[in-house]
């Protein structure tokens, strides 16, 4: 049985930090009480200690990590985790990555809070380099992926296909009659993201459709209302070169704040320019018109991931990797409409 000078030693630090460090973890730096955690689950400290144990109350708990805990697809992604989380007798500690702290060391924040609360796995929704593949050798309990990917595949993770996505929402437009078609994407420089990919779903779909692609026919922004209305500014202002008659947006919210910059301009959706959004957020059927868009099922892959991790803390030798795409589709309402000549 493992004991607290077991762990002192195996970390290489006094047994009075360690002491500090599982009861008052608030009083150790991060990388020490990683240190700790690291050494203590080594060595099954935590599966010996009656004190710790009963703080769990045997119970399996999952950190959920995410950015941007105020945005719209929050609460709906939310929604689905808390729901499996439920059926699966499972507690939920919840952790924003905030926009500053979005890079590896706001990851390893993020981390050290998760092993402060003892949570035997992690659902964190975000992009995942190689380069922060040893914080998650580190880390030492399971991770599974939500709305993101690994870039070499390492992790599990459950979204939508984006780029077959986005094919399909501008081959959508097309078949409404649209030839010249701009979008408002995320930088492509985001790469914390895999929402930049929808950028090459739409570039694939303009070159399968023999279509022409002008770099003023695509306004880069963030997933927010204003940052929709401030890209579709600038389409308005090179419209007269590129024609556009419809515009792809990466997210839901983007496409409603668009439809406003186009409604202020003096122009009408879908009649002048129709639009198309990502994601079937609720507030795409309040909006007006209400709106067309790429119904992405963010309860459902709140569901999946749950289920997943239920699975592998009960039987470790479940571990898979790789991506597991939910079914999409287009849900038409109003923004889209066959194509008429410009005013």
């Amino acid at each position: 049985m493992a004991t607290i000078h077991d762990v002192a030693k195996y970390a290489g630090i006094s047994i009075a930090t360690v002491s500090r460090a599982l009861n008052k973890p608030e009083m150790v730096n991060a990388e020490t009480l990683e240190r700790v955690m690291h050494a203590a689950r080594k060595l099954n400290y935590f599966k010996n200690d009656a004190k710790l144990q009963n703080v769990k109350n045997n119970k399996v708990s999952l950190g959920v990590i995410f950015p941007h805990i105020t945005s719209y697809y929050f609460g709906e992604l939310y929604s689905g985790i808390s729901r499996a989380a439920q059926q699966h007798n499972i507690d939920l500690v919840l952790y924003e990555l905030r926009n500053e702290n979005i890079s590896k060391q706001g990851l390893e924040e993020a981390f050290a809070f998760s092993k402060r609360h003892m949570v035997d796995g992690i659902l964190l929704a975000r992009n995942v380099p190689t380069a922060y593949d040893e914080a998650f050798e580190r880390l030492d309990i399971p991770v599974a992926l939500l709305l993101g990917t690994h870039e070499s595949a390492k992790l599990p993770a459950f979204k939508v296909d984006d780029i077959r996505a986005s094919f399909d929402a501008v081959s959508f437009l097309v078949s409404r009659g649209h030839r010249q078609i701009g979008m408002i994407s995320l930088p492509p420089t985001d790469q914390m993201s895999d929402i930049v990919s929808r950028l090459r779903g739409f570039k694939q779909a303009l070159d399968f459709y023999q279509l022409p692609f002008d770099e003023a026919s695509v306004a880069y922004g963030n997933l927010r209302f204003d940052d929709g209305y401030s890209a579709m500014k600038e389409l308005l202002a090179s419209r007269e070169k590129t024609g556009i008659t419809a515009v792809f947006t990466v997210a839901d919210e983007v496409a409603i704040g668009a439809m406003r910059c186009i409604q202020d301009a003096g122009l009408s959706v879908p009649e002048d320019i129709s639009v198309i959004g990502f994601g079937n957020l609720s507030i795409a059927n309040i909006s007006t018109p209400k709106l067309t868009t790429v119904e992405q099922p963010f309860g459902n892959i709140g569901e999946e991931g749950v289920k997943y991790m239920a699975k592998v803390l009960s039987n470790p030798d479940h571990v898979e990797k790789g991506n597991f795409y939910l079914p999409y589709k287009i849900i038409e309402r109003e923004s889209v409409t066959e194509r008429r000549a410009l005013r």
